[in-house]
């Protein structure tokens, strides 16, 4: 993905994502789980994580984050009566969130930055089998993937969690029943179907039509522009009796409630980042890297260690950093030791969004935790930890076996 393109598709999804907001649809969504007392905490959990994945699989993930913040807020306060300690589901939300928001974007070649990178790197490299990726064959095996790694995220964190345990006691709408009217929801649903649609063909178009880019640009950037137009200076119905008519955004809407906590612990990530940068840790990661693989391993053993590396690294070095370092250190390695380079590289890509212990892996990982309080650090080291080792051997797996018998090369 271009990173023009990039930039309007995160305005465009940031402004949703305040649009999202500022209609009460957070309210009407817990209002939709809470009341219906049928529900039990466990199936709560999974909506959410499900539904983050599904957002990310559209959106950049930091922006599904902001945007389903205000539902654990909600859904915090539903439960702060319940048989459930605070921590307790301050920390499995969380996890929800940042698990669904990372794995989302496998789902599409044009889901994530760090496909976009191996989209590039295969683009100026010959690797064996790069032309059958294509933004179709990356769905073929794509969002079967993400369905899967969503269902074990959910089976992890309710195993760690026991939600189980708990009945339905206690939880409570944080609010009136009326707080969920608001007068132009449907239309705020129907512009962010909008934009998940236009997002994924444009974002297809630029991968297809590379000669076309300067237009697939173009096109993209009007319609950020019409976009802006639309929500700040179209005079909408009144809100309510007595009235005057106002746009469906106002420039304090898109600073208003922002989690600044959670930006801190992202600034502290990219801080991290640029000293480890100067420090040349990535170089000496690079150099590092061969002697952590031994040789004459089976392919599936050998993508299973570049996944655990990848992932575990990531924890303490800039995805894009451990990407970038990783493809270096593969394509020459491959001359020596015989393994599929393309399952490699798609591992590689794949594991290094899937950090998900330390609040400081991610931006996800820090908007998220440092956007609510009451997150146990502890807990989400332990559980990230087996989510860790949960994805590096379902991606390796998955790697061989599916993606493999798709492009070839196992």
């Amino acid at each position: 993905m271009d990173k023009v393109q990039l930039i309007f598709f995160f305005i465009n999804g940031f402004l949703v994502s305040r649009l999202f907001i500022k209609v009460k649809l957070p309210e009407r969504i817990v209002y939709s789980l809470v009341d219906r007392r049928e529900l039990s905490p466990g199936r709560v959990l999974l909506y959410v994580i499900s539904l983050s994945a599904m957002f990310s699989f559209f959106i950049p993930n930091a922006i599904t984050v902001l945007t389903l913040l205000p539902i654990l807020e909600l859904l915090q306060r539903a439960y702060r009566n319940s048989e459930f300690s605070e921590s307790s589901i301050a920390t499995m939300l969380v996890l929800a969130v940042i698990y669904g928001a990372n794995i989302g974007g496998m789902g599409s070649i044009t889901a994530s930055p760090a496909n976009g990178i191996l989209a590039t790197f295969l683009a100026f490299n010959p690797v064996a089998g790069a032309a059958n990726i294509t933004f179709a064959s990356w769905l073929v095996w794509g969002i079967p993937l993400v369905i899967i790694f969503t269902l074990i995220a959910w089976l992890i964190l309710l195993v760690m969690f026991r939600p189980g345990r708990f009945g339905k006691a206690g939880i409570e709408l944080p609010f009136l029943p009326e707080a969920i009217e608001y007068p132009h929801q449907k239309l705020a649903i129907w512009l962010t179907a909008a934009y998940f649609v236009s997002s994924i063909l444009l974002s297809a178009l630029l991968m297809m039509l590379p000669e076309n880019e300067t237009e697939i640009l173009m096109i993209t950037g009007v319609l950020t522009v019409v976009f802006i137009g639309f929500l700040f200076l179209t005079p909408m119905s009144p809100v309510s009796t007595g009235t005057l008519r106002s746009p469906l955004l106002r420039i304090a809407d898109c600073y208003s409630n922002l989690p600044l906590r959670g930006f801190v612990f992202v600034g502290v990530a990219v801080v991290l980042g640029v000293v480890m940068y100067f420090l040349k840790v990535d170089q000496y990661f690079g150099e590092l890297l061969p002697h952590l693989l031994p040789d004459h391993l089976p392919a599936i053993v050998l993508l299973l260690l570049i996944a655990l590396i990848t992932s575990f690294t990531t924890e303490i070095l800039s995805n894009t950093v451990v990407q970038i370092a990783m493809f270096l250190m593969i394509v020459p390695l491959s001359a020596t030791m015989d393994f599929p380079v393309l399952l490699a590289l798609i591992v590689t890509t794949l594991s290094c969004t899937s950090a998900f212990m330390s609040p400081i892996a991610t931006g996800v990982n820090g908007l998220a935790f440092g956007g609510i309080p009451g997150v146990s650090v502890w807990r989400m080291l332990v559980v990230g930890l087996l989510m860790n080792i949960a994805g590096a051997v379902l991606l390796s797996l998955w790697a061989y076996f599916v993606i493999g018998g798709i492009y070839g090369g196992n």
